[in-house]
């Protein structure tokens, strides 16, 4: 068992995929029982899980790399999910209509019960995207250091060079959500799925700019850096929404921020490449650095537009309730699970 840049080992990311599938359908089962979720709806969401999450991975994948695809594939490619070629949101989108049809109107209590599954399938999915050989990032052209080993590096056989190892810090990433939403109850319901979604994309910003192997891309713009910011702006947005008219100058100053990160991240993305005049000054590192920085503002921004969402007394004295259930209502139904 190695992880070995450019040789995709086949039968460990099957097994990989197939542990973590199994780890993360059984935990959501137990938890959504916890929750008071019936059988039928769990039964339902076991078996469209796995589908409908890998159909979406895969036909996204078919969306973004479409010229290539339609130039040498067969039309029956973009409908052969247990085929090569996958992309995480398209994976997260089939998860989310999944949940969705098999919630009905308790779906945003079933994604709270499955974020941490989610989670944990995205650690595995990382860590099979090492198997197959992808998922690294800048070489190390200095001598062979502390650093050149696993899990910080990743060899490569046939320039018998060592690459920084991005699958296993996505993976590190994902566990560490995985262990924060296990161990803490929802505000509301959805809050769990949100901040999921909002604290991975911030991660991925930065992560997916450090890739070197074969990555999505649409022309120069990388594909999943670009759509984890328009998912952490969903997650805002649906933040903003939930919390009505309250706190509308932090909502706002919250916004703004995270839209100048973005914007920043987007010059330092070209600074690497020597392309901003003022920045100039600034080497590869530096700017990876100010990136991960501007990513965990982003991060923060989550989390501070994730506070403001939860309802106080005096919130919505000439508002209805945003969400399908009160927070007051909803803490009372996960105690009594």
């Amino acid at each position: 068992m190695t992880f070995e840049i450019g040789v995709p080992n086949a039968l460990w990311v099957c097994l990989t995929l197939a542990i973590g599938a199994i780890a993360a359908l059984l935990l959501g089962w137990m938890r959504g029982q916890k929750s008071g979720i019936s059988p039928k709806r769990l039964l339902l969401c076991t078996a469209l899980l796995p589908v409908l999450t890998a159909f979406f991975s895969h036909l996204c994948y078919c969306l973004v790399c479409v010229a290539e695809v339609a130039y040498s594939q067969t039309i029956g490619y973009w409908f052969a999910f247990w085929q090569n070629g996958q992309m995480m949101y398209g994976g997260i989108l089939g998860a989310a209509i999944a949940l969705a049809l098999a919630g009905g109107k308790e779906r945003f209590r079933l994604m709270d019960a499955y974020a941490p599954s989610a989670a944990l399938m995205i650690a595995f999915a990382r860590i099979a995207e090492g198997f197959h050989g992808q998922g690294y990032g800048e070489y190390w052209y200095e001598e062979p250091g502390f650093f050149c080993r696993f899990p910080f590096m990743a060899y490569d056989p046939y320039y018998e060079s060592w690459a920084w190892s991005l699958f296993m810090a996505g993976a590190v990433i994902a566990l560490v959500l995985f262990a924060v939403l296990i161990t803490r109850r929802p505000a509301f319901a959805g809050d769990h799925m949100l901040t999921l979604l909002g604290l991975y994309a911030s991660a991925q910003v930065v992560l997916e700019s450090l890739r070197r192997d074969e990555f999505l891309r649409w022309g120069f713009v990388r594909a999943e850096e670009l759509l984890s910011a328009v998912v952490i702006l969903a997650v805002l947005i649906l933040y903003w929404v939930r919390s009505g008219k309250a706190r509308s100058v932090s909502k706002a100053v919250c916004t703004a921020l995270f839209v100048t990160m973005v914007v920043f991240c987007l010059l330092l993305e070209f600074a690497t490449e020597g392309r901003i005049p003022f920045l100039v000054f600034l080497d590869v590192w530096h700017c990876y650095a100010l990136m991960a920085a501007a990513c965990a503002v982003n991060a923060a921004c989550v989390l501070w537009m994730r506070r403001l969402s939860i309802r106080r007394k005096g919130d919505c004295k000439n508002e209805k309730n945003c969400f399908p259930s009160a927070d007051a209502a909803y803490a009372c139904r996960l105690r009594r699970g």
